[in-house]
């Protein structure tokens, strides 16, 4: 009984101590908001910021192209 206790112990110390998994974790939980991020900015709707911006530039630039070819 005792033996495995220690070896439960001796397991749980090492898992606590262990940081590797912490840090999958972490990497995990910040690629999620950078996708969640992502997603908002380049939204299909056509409301996102960076959409929203890019359609404006788009555009201006064939509203400009085209006065210069007529």
């Amino acid at each position: 009984m005792f033996k495995l206790h220690a070896q439960v112990r001796g397991f749980l110390g090492k898992f606590v101590k262990n940081e590797q998994g912490v840090s999958a974790l972490e990497y995990a939980i910040v690629m999620a908001g950078v996708s969640a991020t992502v997603l908002f900015i380049f939204s299909s709707s056509d409301q996102g910021p960076i959409m929203s911006l890019l359609k404006t530039t788009f555009n201006l630039l064939k509203a400009k192209s085209l006065s210069i070819l007529q």
